[in-house]
């Protein structure tokens, strides 16, 4: 139960914080492409989950629609730190906000995630192919920020961690895609998506 009054404005502050960041993101932006990043890519895997779920492939469809979730998070944590990283100075914030911002990941287990991806190749290939090794760059780019920078934002911090944890997920899930289409178990992600 929230309580309204003076004793929770910290809480909202915190809340109001994000909140902030977020429509910043969506109305002042400046829209110049992140660079590194493929936004097109999202609706491509949307698409290739929809025509695989038309067809008849399932669970094909649900591995890619969930790669596209976490692709999609992937880039909105992209665009929330191309926003908010250059004006980490002129917005204040409290201590401690990352709590009311919803951080779940850790920069270990993401740097784990991402390093189990690195020795993943889809069956029948022999290397993995562009799209998930450009995943994989991105989200160690942001864990190398996080060891480059200690003393950054913590809410920078805190966004680097959340997209590199995302572009794990998505490899994750893509390589589970993969399987279902070539009904093949390789050395891929046994954790399921």
């Amino acid at each position: 139960m929230e309580f309204h009054g003076p004793e929770n404005a910290e809480h909202e502050l915190k809340k109001a914080f994000n909140l902030v960041v977020e429509a910043g993101v969506t109305h002042f932006w400046d829209r110049r492409p992140i660079p590194g990043t493929a936004p097109h890519e999202v609706v491509e895997l949307y698409r290739q989950a929809f025509d695989a779920c038309r067809s008849g492939n399932r669970l094909q469809a649900e591995r890619l629609a969930r790669a596209t979730k976490h692709l999609a998070r992937a880039l909105w944590h992209e665009a929330k730190l191309a926003y908010f990283e250059p004006r980490a100075g002129e917005l204040p914030a409290l201590e401690e906000a990352r709590e009311e911002y919803n951080l779940h990941e850790t920069a270990e287990g993401s740097a784990e995630l991402l390093e189990s991806m690195t020795r993943a190749v889809p069956h029948g290939m022999t290397e993995m192919p562009g799209n998930l090794k450009r995943y994989l760059m991105r989200g160690k780019r942001h864990l190398s920020a996080l060891a480059g920078s200690p003393d950054a934002h913590e809410l920078v911090r805190a966004e680097r961690i959340k997209a590199a944890h995302e572009y794990g997920r998505t490899l994750e899930c893509l390589l589970l895609a993969h399987e279902a289409t070539t009904g093949a178990t390789g050395p891929g992600p046994q954790k399921a998506a």
